[in-house]
């Protein structure tokens, strides 16, 4: 099976090699875990290899995205200039209507991409718009299935679950073929938070399940081996 790499060494590695090509994953976590930046770090690795990327951004800016990129040496904007990148930031509320017609939109933007990579960054914010759970089922599932008729590969990230075992809604993690756990654990001596990252499902492939710690260096995120993991007590 084709995969492609993460740009991560260490989670490659637990995946057996990279994400399987037109594989639709989620990457949940808690505020500043990196989902943004394991994203970005997936994308940039990739128009490096000649891959074309779709990212919509549902929070932060494209312009602020941009910026904080380059702290990791990673510019973008070459990638834009030739039309390899494409970044969204779609208007989600509406004044007059509270919100926007971009939840019907989506998967037609996704379709209508040519794009090898889709990243939705994130899915929570498109749920919260959602009246019921019938309705962000509904909508993840469309969309999960835009992005496997585009032939694309998909990354979605979104903020986890209260326990930390899945996403905020837990819809995205039984719709999709993957998902990508990132969790904080405190250190045994309690002086710090260790960020910690498992693959919880990864259909069709043998994975890791192992927990492996992380963290983010000033050239992106770096996956150490399991023997690095330090649990609290």
């Amino acid at each position: 099976m084709e995969r492609l790499t993460t740009g991560i060494d260490g989670l490659d590695e637990m995946l057996g090699g990279g994400i399987p090509v037109n594989h639709a994953v989620v990457i949940a976590g808690p505020a500043g875990a990196g989902k943004t930046i394991l994203s970005m770090q997936f994308v940039y690795t990739n128009l490096l290899k000649g891959k074309k990327c779709l990212y919509i951004s549902a929070g932060e800016d494209p312009e602020a995205l941009k910026a904080n990129t380059k702290f990791f040496g990673w510019d973008v904007d070459r990638f834009i200039d030739s039309g390899d990148l494409v970044m969204m930031k779609p208007r989600l509320i509406d004044v007059v209507n509270l919100t926007s017609d971009f939840l019907e939109k989506l998967p037609h933007v996704v379709k209508r991409s040519s794009a090898d990579l889709v990243i939705i960054d994130s899915i929570t914010e498109f749920n919260d718009l959602c009246q019921t759970d019938i309705e962000r089922r509904g909508r993840v599932l469309n969309l999960y299935e835009a992005i496997k008729d585009s032939g694309a590969t998909g990354i979605m990230t979104a903020e986890a679950s209260t326990d930390g075992d899945g996403t905020r809604y837990g819809i995205a993690d039984y719709v999709t073929d993957g998902v990508i756990l990132l969790r904080r654990l405190q250190s045994r001596d309690l002086s710090e938070l260790l960020h910690v990252v498992q693959i919880s499902k990864m259909r069709w492939i043998e994975h890791s399940r192992e927990i492996r710690q992380y963290e983010v260096t000033d050239q992106g995120i770096k996956v150490h081996s399991k023997y690095s993991v330090i649990f609290s007590e």
